[in-house]
């Protein structure tokens, strides 16, 4: 049985971990190490990840601020941390090889490791893989929809 749910759309194979939480953003959250990284649906639609930026280990984040930013040939994503609490690692594999995030972005893809600060109560405002399935396949089909009009 796959660890993923799995949709074929267009030319795009896009996945989702079943073991994690997600935001609207298209960020998830390992919850037993509070790991966070970019799901596959935001690494595809964002385009080769040219650099990753985070704060500094030891910064403290809130829920829905910025500690981040991708950047890509097509655009500059905002970063916006899932859960409150702060920076306990950064994943330093990306400053010299920022692909990760879109080769293995449930693996050695990750951004930060957080150390949580109200993590029961962050947890509650972040949707399951089943929920967040349903979320990109939604806007798979906008984007598909908007692009037809044109």
């Amino acid at each position: 049985m796959s660890e993923y749910l799995q949709t074929v759309f267009g030319k795009f194979e896009l996945r989702v971990h079943k073991k994690y939480q997600y935001s609207e953003d298209g960020l998830w959250v390992e919850a037993s190490r509070v790991r966070v990284g970019v799901s596959d649906y935001l690494q595809r639609t964002g385009g080769d990840v040219a650099f990753v930026e985070v704060v500094m280990q030891g910064s403290a984040v809130e829920r829905q601020t910025e500690f981040g930013t991708l950047e890509t040939a097509k655009t500059t994503v905002s970063l916006l941390s899932p859960v409150s609490g702060t920076i306990e690692q950064v994943n330093g594999a990306l400053s010299e090889k920022p692909e990760l995030v879109n080769s293995d972005p449930y693996g050695e893809g990750w951004l930060v490791i957080l150390a949580p600060r109200n993590l029961e109560d962050d947890l509650k405002t972040l949707m399951n893989a089943d929920q967040y399935f349903e979320l990109m396949l939604k806007k798979l089909e906008t984007e598909h929809e908007q692009l037809e009009v044109r």
